[in-house]
């Protein structure tokens, strides 16, 4: 390929290639996210949204969401 790629095709040519027949996670793979080590990182995000919520004045609707890597644990 020459020239500029849009963005969008090559993370998926990126993420095809890196995750293709192999898990990338743990022991055998060659990183590790935080939640795979320890609940720590998840108490700490936990406590941070609680925090930053009741600095927004506890509203009664918010949505929380995790766009990250990893195993959703």
């Amino acid at each position: 390929m020459s020239g500029p790629e849009r963005l969008d095709r090559f993370m998926a040519r990126a993420v095809a290639a890196y995750y293709a027949g192999r898990d990338p996670f743990g022991a055998g793979g060659d990183f590790t996210t935080a939640p795979e080590i320890s609940q720590a990182f998840g108490e700490c995000l936990g406590l941070w949204a609680a925090v930053t919520w009741q600095l927004m004045g506890a509203p009664p609707r918010v949505i929380l969401a995790e766009l990250g890597p990893g195993r959703g644990r």
